[in-house]
């Protein structure tokens, strides 16, 4: 017989067989490939919670925020028209009704110590939420009122020398504060 006459071998009925389970299982798993970036950890970028202090200051301002817009609504409406009752008394050469001019300006007064205590309020809400904005907002105005308060102090009038010494004492307190004790130290 020759080579182009051998049959060819039948296929075979048995499935070929299968590699046994002990090796598979004891290959290692294959490790994925190291990560080149991370994102920050939460607690890194705060650097600690706000401090009792703070939280202090941000009381302070909500509570000089909340009086001070009381006393601008007393003096925009109460006051305002008392003035300009009694300016009717008063002449001034120019004006017609000088009255309503010094209400005007007296009420206007008041709707700006209404605003001025309004930005009070909210950096207060910020300085107690721990926002860094709140922190802003309480530094410029500590600065502006405690500077304020510091002109009161040259004042020829001495009756109201305490209060204006606490007063210029609270605002010291808001702007160190919120410089040097805002956020505790990561433990």
């Amino acid at each position: 017989m020759t080579d182009e006459q051998t049959p060819a071998p039948m296929p075979s009925s048995e499935p070929p067989p299968l590699a046994p389970l002990v090796q598979q299982a004891s290959a290692p798993a294959p490790t994925p490939p190291p990560v080149a970036w991370a994102p920050a950890p939460a607690a890194a970028a705060v650097q600690g919670g706000r401090t009792g202090l703070a939280a202090a200051a941000g009381v302070i301002m909500l509570i000089l925020g909340i009086l001070g817009g009381l006393l601008g609504l007393f003096v925009a409406v109460v006051g305002g028209s008392i003035v300009s009752q009694l300016g009717d008394i008063v002449a001034v050469p120019g004006l017609n009704d000088p009255g309503s001019v010094i209400g005007g300006v007296v009420a206007f007064f008041g709707i700006i110590v209404v605003i001025y205590s309004l930005v009070y309020v909210i950096g207060g809400i910020g300085v107690l939420r721990s926002r860094n904005w709140g922190r802003i907002i309480g530094l410029i105005v500590g600065i502006i009122s405690g500077l304020i308060w510091l002109s009161g102090l040259g004042a020829e009038e001495r009756a109201n020398l305490p209060f204006t010494i606490i007063m210029l004492g609270v605002h010291v307190y808001i702007v160190v504060v919120l410089i040097m004790f805002w956020r505790s130290k990561p433990a």
